[in-house]
């Protein structure tokens, strides 16, 4: 009698246990956003983009997901509403579809921006995409394309910065690789041109001395400048232009890739 009772008792706490884990789910799935109807690859749900940059945005995204088939979408919410920045994203990208059925060759860049809580941002990538934007260049991609320009509110170009390296990578024109290879030779090269004029100042200086402040060196004939850089191919993003519209999510699959940060 008393191991039936136990038994009773196993099984309703399992029970409970159960309805509370569903219904916790149901919760959550339904504090997802849902798309815009007709669906658009850009959401701002928060409000964080001029009218003019979505409708920018949203005609690049379009003519890149018409010759890649990728689909990229942009959702910007006020809040992630008690759930995890990467729950939230991966939900999108499931229950909207991100990306090709055959492909799985979605993006979902979510952005919460920083109100009375921290901002948070993930990059999530479906299956087919998770070989070219591993969990470790999403995670790059956001420290320093995103988060830099996030903290001063310029969420714009923190996004725009993020799409000029996603995009390339997405479309197989650039990889992660290539990415990390400019970054660490712009730091090279800054570190030179920073070395070269510390030479040229003391070479200057020391002039100007030896001379008794005679004729103390300047830098003329037009001045001296330091520019440009190695750029990554931004070829890719193109903003502006016609497009067309967006012809809806194809019904795309996420697995779990990608990356998030927070500030």
């Amino acid at each position: 009698m008393k191991f039936r009772m136990e038994n009773k008792s196993f099984f309703l706490k399992s029970a409970i246990i159960l309805f509370a884990f569903l219904f916790s789910n149901s919760i959550a799935y339904a504090e997802i956003v849902m798309p815009q109807d007709p669906p658009r690859l850009v959401n701002d749900f928060a409000g964080i983009f001029e009218p003019e940059k979505v409708v920018e945005l949203e005609d690049s995204l379009v003519r890149f997901a018409k010759r890649t088939s990728n689909q990229i979408t942009i959702v910007t919410v006020t809040s992630l509403d008690g759930m995890d920045k990467a729950q939230y994203a991966y939900e999108i990208g499931e229950k909207w579809g991100v990306g090709s059925k055959k492909l799985n060759n979605g993006i979902v860049i979510l952005i919460k921006p920083k109100n009375d809580t921290n901002g948070e941002v993930f990059i999530a990538t479906g299956y087919g995409l998770e070989g070219a934007l591993p969990d470790a260049a999403c995670n790059t991609i956001i420290e320093n394309e995103m988060v830099p320009e996030f903290k001063n509110k310029d969420y714009y170009a923190g996004l725009t910065r993020a799409l000029d390296v996603i995009m390339p990578i997405a479309a197989k024109e650039y990889t992660f690789e290539e990415y990390e290879d400019d970054d660490f030779m712009a730091g090279l090269l800054t570190i030179i041109i920073i070395i070269v004029i510390v030479i040229i100042l003391s070479a200057i200086f020391s002039k100007g001395e030896s001379d008794n402040g005679k004729n103390s060196g300047t830098i003329g004939g037009g001045g001296f400048f330091i520019g440009g850089g190695l750029g990554r191919s931004s070829g890719s993003s193109g903003f502006g232009g016609g497009s067309g519209g967006f012809g809806g999510f194809g019904g795309g699959s996420f697995g779990g890739g990608g990356a998030g940060g927070s500030w």
